[in-house]
């Protein structure tokens, strides 16, 4: 592909961000602005103009399937040769890896879910264990240890199931049994890694010579050990793209910190901040819902002040969205019922419809009411009442025995898929 058809179907912004010489560049990209299209793109132009070597790239992506599509896109610009694209996780340990075999030292073993060992660490009790394994996790990405946890939980206002003076201790037998079996969880390739990078010049020497060109995706949703990380695989070096909407931080209560990108260019002094503010991919009425929702959660920081008032609409007038609150999420998950099979009328097929939910966890509420009000579906990842395993426990909840076997298949499954997800062109016409 010829350089200059790099910026074609881009608009003024787009453009400006593909070339730009900044470095580190912030790119805040709001929703529906172009931000993967602009992102490939500025890899590829950097690799055309020779500003960028194609194996020397690094593209830190928040799962698998995102960094293989992005691969894939590259592939499609033109780039032949082989970007490196994966999650802060995967190329964590694929660098860990290599160092003890380097070393000669015996790999420890991967931990890939938590429930199993607090199970065993805290027999008998009705927490929620995918709770306690995320306030672990919440602890880890905010470099908390099991000293400071009751200091930090407390001044963060955290909940967890349990008391926060019990949380604690349960976080210090976790991390001294991992220790004692020779397990690490993916907590714990972040803070390896960037130790062994702050430690090991040789090491980090290698690393950085691997990988000289530094881009990051969905930089609002990165937590203090990723940062870390990054800027331990960054040295002294500049050479960093960034691009984030805090307006999308969703993972803030798992450790997150969107102030890393509004703060990033008080890091750098060099950074150059550019915003993306045309979306296409919402009608205007969306728009100014998403605004009016926004606003009641905003907080000062990047982005624009009034939530998604930033954002320009470029497609037409749309039907005005309508937002519903319930009580409960029983009967939040009712009404929804109650919704769709109103909008089941002739000439609209049942496939034709569809309910998002944030987690997984949601999907059980979600299950039993449309089986409840006799509303045929389909859950993308398999129907979670249809599982064998939280079939038996409803069962015993329904006949009065302990619903402990809910909670641990609940929390088994939901940590599978949280665990599944680490490891792993749109623009002016579509927002993609």
């Amino acid at each position: 592909m010829e350089t200059e058809r790099l910026l074609d179907g881009l608009n003024q912004a787009q453009r400006d961000a593909v070339v730009s010489e900044a470095s580190p560049l912030c790119l805040l990209a709001g929703a529906g602005s172009g931000k993967t299209r602009v992102l490939t793109r500025r890899i590829a132009w950097r690799i055309h103009q020779g500003t960028a070597l194609g194996p020397r790239v690094l593209v830190l992506t928040f799962t698998r399937k995102a960094a293989g599509e992005l691969r894939t896109r590259l592939a499609n610009l033109g780039v032949r040769d082989q970007v490196a694209a994966g999650t802060f996780h995967s190329v964590a340990l694929a660098q860990l890896r290599r160092r003890w075999a380097d070393r000669g030292q015996m790999a420890p073993t991967l931990l890939d879910r938590k429930v199993g060992l607090l199970a065993s660490l805290a027999p008998g009790s009705r927490a929620d264990l995918s709770n306690l394994a995320g306030e672990i996790e919440w602890a880890k990405a905010r470099m908390v240890s099991p000293q400071g946890y009751v200091a930090a939980a407390s001044g963060a206002g955290r909940r967890p199931p349990v008391e926060i003076s019990d949380m604690g201790r349960l976080y210090q037998r976790y991390e001294e049994e991992k220790r004692r079996r020779g397990l690490i969880d993916f907590d714990d390739l972040l803070a390896d890694c960037a130790r062994a990078l702050e430690d090991d010049p040789a090491f980090a020497a290698s690393q950085r010579w691997r990988f000289r060109h530094l881009f990051v995706d969905e930089f609002q949703d990165v937590n203090p050990a990723q940062f870390r990380l990054l800027k331990a695989w960054l040295g002294d070096r500049l050479d960093l793209c960034v691009v984030g909407d805090p307006n999308q931080a969703i993972y803030s209560w798992n450790g997150a910190d969107p102030c890393l990108l509004g703060g990033l260019a008080d890091r750098f002094p060099t950074a150059e901040v550019m915003r993306l503010d045309d979306n296409y991919r919402s009608s205007p009425q969306v728009l100014a819902v998403a605004d009016a929702v926004l606003v009641q959660g905003s907080t000062p920081g990047p982005g624009p002040a009034s939530g998604a008032g930033g954002l320009r609409a470029n497609r037409p007038d749309g039907r005005v969205p309508t937002v519903t609150a319930a009580a409960t999420d029983v009967a939040e998950a009712r009404a929804i019922a109650r919704g769709l099979r109103l909008a089941h009328r002739p000439g609209v097929a049942w496939a034709h419809l569809a309910v998002l939910t944030r987690t997984n966890a949601q999907l059980v509420l979600m299950e039993e009411a449309l089986r409840s009000a006799d509303i045929p579906f389909r859950v993308r990842s398999g129907a979670l009442l249809d599982r064998p395993e939280i079939r038996d426990a409803l069962a015993d909840l329904r006949g009065g025995q302990p619903p402990l076997s809910l909670v641990t298949a609940l929390a088994d499954w939901e940590e599978a898929a949280r665990a599944a997800a680490p490891m792993g062109d749109g623009g002016a016409e579509d927002g993609g």
